[in-house]
């Protein structure tokens, strides 16, 4: 009775071991957002703060977890960046801090709004602005933040003509021209150039997408701090560091988790285009939208059997959410 009662708890204990750091993954993904947002705008304190935290919610979790391996980095950076700081502060050496803005009248021209509509407003490096209107000029790192019920599409004036669309909720920064770091909501990222390459960042994601063709993805980040990928236009290849690399062809779809790229999956384009708010919650058409209309054309000749699924978040570091509809 006595070994019965101690294996009961020890599993329970288990159990809820588990389930703990199931719970707390959000929280700790929060906490690591929180400590880079801190540590960007120069306050280290409040930023290792956020990150020691987030480690205690790890204490039982294995060092080679990616979200330790990652909170360590964290720390690891934020210490080195803040003993930058104090010496230059001792040595007199005349710097702006992070959390000093700069005036609008200095912001750079390196971007311009195509379409908005509802809230979106811009912070970092310069002064807080909101977009109103079509044409407005703003620069390379600035965090860009979509309210609910608001969006906005904006391209690169320079260099690669990049066109990124983010829509309800949705939080992005392009810190200079190939550099892509989405924070959290939905976005559409293309280019009608050949030739394309940049790097795409989400909270406990990044990776290289390289491509010869014209293109273009919807993106979403996702509970684990991963990213959902569906390929429009163009072959693109995806390539991440230590880890194989692999290509996504128009209408195929692939998660890319903290501990890699998932399998991939195909989605009907038709279906998309008429379903996705970041190709009909705008004013005026995606720059892709005609390609995408072939393309959709070209899947569905090719497509002989269909199966009415649901793809949805991926919450944990390996795996996401997948259903299949019964038919009627």
């Amino acid at each position: 009775m006595r070994y019965i009662t101690h294996n009961f708890w020890v599993t329970t204990f288990l159990f809820s071991t588990l389930l703990y750091a199931f719970n707390s993954e959000e929280i700790v993904i929060s906490l690591v957002e929180k400590g880079k947002i801190e540590a960007e705008q120069g306050n280290f304190t409040i930023a290792l703060s956020h990150f020691n935290k987030a480690m205690g919610y790890l204490k039982q979790v294995s060092n080679t977890h990616p979200l330790v391996e990652e909170v360590q980095k964290q720390i690891r950076v934020t210490k080195g960046r803040f003993l930058v700081a104090r010496y230059k502060n001792r040595s007199g050496l005349k710097s702006l801090g992070k959390n000093e803005l700069l005036s609008l009248s200095e912001e750079s021209e390196d971007l311009r709004v195509d379409q908005c509509f509802g809230s979106v407003l811009a912070r970092e490096i310069w002064y807080e602005r909101d977009f109103t209107r079509k044409g407005e000029l703003f620069g390379f790192g600035r965090r860009v933040t979509v309210l609910p019920s608001a969006g906005i599409e904006a391209s690169i004036i320079k260099g690669s003509k990049y066109t990124v669309r983010a829509i309800e909720a949705a939080s992005f920064q392009l810190n200079k021209e190939n550099n892509f770091d989405f924070h959290s909501g939905s976005f559409s990222l293309s280019s009608l150039e050949k030739n394309s390459k940049c790097i795409i960042k989400s909270p406990l994601s990044e990776f290289e997408l390289e491509t010869d063709d014209p293109f273009a993805v919807l993106m979403a980040v996702t509970t684990n701090g991963g990213l959902k990928i569906i390929s429009l236009l163009g072959e693109v290849e995806l390539k991440r560091k230590g880890t194989s690399s692999t290509s996504l062809r128009p209408g195929q779809l692939i998660f890319s988790l903290p501990e890699g790229f998932s399998r991939k999956m195909s989605v009907e384009l038709s279906t998309l285009m008429v379903t996705s708010k970041l190709i009909t919650g705008f004013e005026e058409p995606p720059i892709f939208h005609k390609k995408l209309k072939q393309q959709a054309l070209i899947q569905a000749l090719r497509t002989k059997k269909r199966f009415r699924t649901v793809v949805g978040d991926a919450k944990t570091n390996s795996d996401f959410q997948i259903k299949v509809l019964e038919e009627n």
